[in-house]
């Protein structure tokens, strides 16, 4: 029996950002059609969103530029890349120096307008060292705010000043409109509206009040079109002085430099089955979870980062678990990720808490010390947070809609779908908001329409999770076509063949993916594995790359110990999932609170 499947380094060097920023102006520059591009070579096994990343350039520009990119890239091979706008000398040379930083704490109802006024920094610098702030200001947020010389500071803010001294216009005279209205979208950040429109984001601030501290998606935004008067310019200071008046102190000292990890060490206890035949289909997943996991290694290891990754065939059982923690490498890594089975997590959870070892818990929710142990990550959210979502729409979005309760019998006690289903019948009743109930026995002559609407929004929610169970009753609901059903749908039901009604569903995984992300990692993985990427959903693949990422980023800068950082940090964007893990006090381990409400047409 193979104890593990193997164990590998990755070395290399820690480059600091400035560094990777300085080398890409060593590359030789063409000029195309009056813009300027890097003409760059391609590195072995390099991938588009490397590139992208080495240059801070998006896929979408790369391949814009040099189109043939699209069709794969190949080592040697020729490409061009946009130099970013702010890119050249000054970002190198004297006038752009090495800053130290000061972190300091956002208070109640701040802005990011009076936090640069207050340490007399620019947005565009604080944006640059938090890039976290694109996606809005929140209290409490550790920020690193830039301390750069007099003479830089002088300079930025006379080019500040001088960008927004336009002459005013006479907006009343002239009958011009004085602002756009703009309705948020999804994904959509205030940094990215304020490019867009070419309005300075603290403008739009002004005129939106609140608007940096939540976003909010369907709302509107009051764009400014003219430039600012003379009036406007001192109600603005005077708003300033009201913000900054009652601002929190700086918590700590300044920081002069993070202080990267050079070596991180990584366990996988996964169920790889390598003594069984190939006949299972779970087997599969738990080896695309893996190899998505390689690939986020690999990344991490162009960036100069060094890896030890410890790999274990846990299979099925207990007893394997427990041979495979006897192992003394166990206990001096950073992160364990596993196991997969909800039998075996007990046995892992004791030896993380005993050795203080963080240790990451993919699939199952099923982890009973969750509550007492402050070295558990649980990234399926579980009922509760599903349970929760589906009330808010129950008496939020769908406040309108008739809902009904279909209950098979039989359903274990233990079925999440049978706890959700009469937990939220409790909460309809105490809220006296009405609903049905429909007892199914066998599948044969269900009438529906006894306990449907005709003329309303109808949602009907089993009450088991396990498609076996509901798959024999979904036909009955197939021939009710002119009224409005939605049913309430678990996320693998979408891996089935048979047709379901329109529905929605919760789930820890983004609803509509990055088409340009989603294509640089499949190319990635037929080049490392050649192979197709599977039409699962969701993709163990992307699944084992997302949370790779996201929990190197928190070793690379804290160390093993970074469980009270885990929210200070401006961590990796996923692909399929971007885990947002809180806990319930200073003792207890960290579930992923992130969930997604998704819709989907009949099937």
């Amino acid at each position: 029996m193979k104890k593990h499947l193997f164990r590998f380094i990755l070395t290399g060097f820690i480059l600091s950002s400035f560094i990777t920023l300085a080398q890409t102006n060593s590359y030789p520059v063409t000029l195309v059609n009056g813009k300027e591009y890097y003409q760059y070579t391609v590195q072995p096994s390099e991938g588009l969103l490397a590139i992208g990343r080495k240059f801070d350039v998006s896929v979408d520009e790369i391949s814009k530029a040099t189109p043939e990119v699209k069709d794969g890239l190949k080592a040697g091979q020729q490409i061009l890349i946009p130099v970013p706008k702010k890119a050249g000398k000054k970002l190198f040379g004297k006038s752009n120096p090495t800053p130290d930083f000061i972190q300091y704490k956002v208070g109640k109802k701040q802005t990011l307008f009076s936090i640069c006024r207050k340490f007399k920094v620019n947005e565009e610098d604080v944006l640059k060292y938090n890039p976290a702030l694109k996606d809005g200001l929140q209290e409490g947020t550790i920020l690193q705010i830039p301390k750069f010389s007099s003479e830089k500071v002088k300079a930025d803010n006379d080019q500040h000043v001088n960008a927004n001294s336009q002459p005013a216009h006479a907006d009343k005279a002239d009958n011009k409109p004085t602002s756009k209205t703009h309705i948020v979208k999804e994904n959509e950040t205030l940094f990215a509206i304020s490019k867009h429109y070419k309005v300075d984001i603290l403008d739009i601030i002004k005129s939106n009040p609140g608007c940096d501290t939540k976003l909010v998606v369907g709302s509107e935004l009051k764009i400014p079109i003219a430039s600012k008067s003379k009036g406007q310019k001192k109600e603005s200071n005077a708003l300033e002085s009201k913000t900054t008046k009652d601002e929190p102190k700086i918590v700590e000292k300044p920081v002069v430099k993070v202080v990267e990890k050079k070596n991180i060490k990584i366990a996988f206890l996964l169920p790889l089955m390598l003594d069984q035949p190939k006949n299972d289909a779970s087997v599969e997943r738990f080896v695309n979870f893996y190899e998505g996991a390689l690939l986020a290694i690999n990344e991490a290891k162009k960036l100069g980062i060094s890896f030890e990754v410890y790999t274990y065939d846990t299979e099925k059982s207990e007893d394997r678990v427990r041979e495979i923690l006897n192992n003394p490498e166990l206990k001096t890594v950073d992160l364990i990720i596993g196991p997969a089975f909800s039998n075996q997590v007990p046995i892992v959870e004791d030896f993380s808490k005993e050795n203080k070892i963080n240790t990451l818990i993919p699939f199952t929710s099923k982890i009973p010390d969750i509550d007492t142990n402050p070295y558990l990550f649980q990234f399926n959210p579980g009922p509760d947070s599903e349970l929760e979502l589906i009330s808010d729409l129950i008496t939020g979005k769908y406040k309108n809609a008739h809902i009904v309760f279909a209950q098979l019998q039989g359903i274990s006690p233990l079925d999440e779908g049978r706890i959700r289903a009469e937990t939220l019948q409790k909460k309809l009743t105490k809220e006296h908001k009405s609903f049905s109930k429909i007892e199914l026995t066998t599948s044969d002559n269900v009438d529906f329409t006894s306990v449907l609407k005709k003329g309303a929004k109808n949602i009907v929610i089993f009450n088991s999770d396990k498609f076996s169970n509901v798959s024999p009753f979904l036909p009955s609901l197939e021939d009710l076509k002119p009224i409005d059903i939605i049913l309430f749908k678990q996320y693998s039901w979408r891996n089935q063949s048979e047709k379901t009604p329109q529905g929605i569903f919760v789930s820890p995984f983004i609803t509509k993916y990055n088409p340009s992300l989603v294509n640089e990692f499949n190319l990635e993985f037929d080049t490392y594995f050649g192979k197709d990427v599977t039409a699962d959903s969701p993709r163990y693949d992307l699944l084992g790359y997302d949370l790779s990422r996201y929990f190197i980023t928190l070793i690379r800068h804290n160390g093993g110990k970074f469980g009270s950082k885990i929210n200070s940090n401006n961590l990796e964007k996923g692909i399929q999932s971007e885990p947002l893990f809180e806990r319930s006090s200073t003792n207890s381990g960290f579930i992923n609170q992130r969930v997604y409400l998704g819709e989907d047409q009949a099937q």
